[in-house]
């Protein structure tokens, strides 16, 4: 809750991504809004309205078990994926090492599925690591949009918000404009807004207004051009989900 209020995710519309270990999405509503498949937790936020979230255990985990196999260090990992194309010619990641929360996976392994003798490279193999952590973090998305709730802006948080390949990469996974904090340590800076609300006897919501501030050089716009490409690789994505869930459940 002090996150989210760190992050200004205090009106309607406001969408939350956080990339550390794990991966959360989190949104603000006026509304409940509640999932019969489980995707998306009903929680209550403390400045009055609904936090929505998905939760997944494994993001930076896929990147660094992939980094260490390659024996990579991080700003090298981005190098190397960011050779590669979107949708990485057909090669992709289940990204369930820990398992998996959501979807319910208890058994779920990490796979990579799609390897072709043209495919396998280090490029694509690193990009295909960072994208399976944006696409299992889609499925939430999917479910807010189907619930009626209206992105109006994506925050990206977290570890993997210094990478120079995945906050555009989620910008144009997600159709959103993504932008960065200039505060990082958004729990520490929530709860001193939530106290200062108290003393200046202003909501929660002015003021966020007044105090939350994105990086002014860090803003992010979805490319048209790769659509098409993130689009099928998601569908795959999808496929290799459905097929394999039997084996994770």
């Amino acid at each position: 809750m002090m996150g989210a209020i760190g992050c200004g995710c205090t009106e309607e519309g406001s969408l939350v991504m956080s990339m550390g270990t794990s991966g959360t999405l989190f949104g603000y509503s006026n509304e409940c809004l509640t999932d019969k498949q489980g995707r998306l937790a009903a929680f209550i936020s403390s400045s009055g309205g609904y936090l929505p979230l998905l939760c997944t255990m494994n993001c930076t985990v896929v990147s660094e078990q992939v980094r260490s196999l390659l024996s990579m260090d991080v700003v090298t990992l981005d190098t190397i994926a960011s050779h590669a194309k979107p949708g990485c010619d057909g090669l992709l990641f289940l990204p369930y090492f820990n398992g998996e929360r959501t979807p319910n996976y208890p058994h779920g392994e990490g796979v990579l599925a799609g390897l072709k003798i043209g495919n396998t490279s280090r490029e694509n193999v690193s990009r295909a690591a960072l994208e399976s952590a944006v696409y299992s973090m889609k499925v939430g998305l999917e479910a807010f949009l189907e619930k009626g709730f209206k992105p109006k802006t994506l925050l990206l948080i977290g570890g993997g918000s210094n990478s120079k390949v995945w906050p555009q990469m989620v910008s144009d996974i997600f159709h959103l404009p993504v932008s960065l904090p200039v505060i990082k340590e958004t729990a520490a800076f929530g709860g001193a807004l939530q106290v200062l609300s108290l003393l200046e006897k202003k909501t929660i919501a002015q003021i966020t207004q007044e105090h939350f501030v994105v990086s002014s050089d860090k803003h992010f716009t979805p490319n048209p051009a790769v659509f098409g490409l993130y689009e099928k690789a998601y569908a795959k994505y999808k496929r290799y989900d459905l097929a394999l869930s039997g084996l994770f459940a």
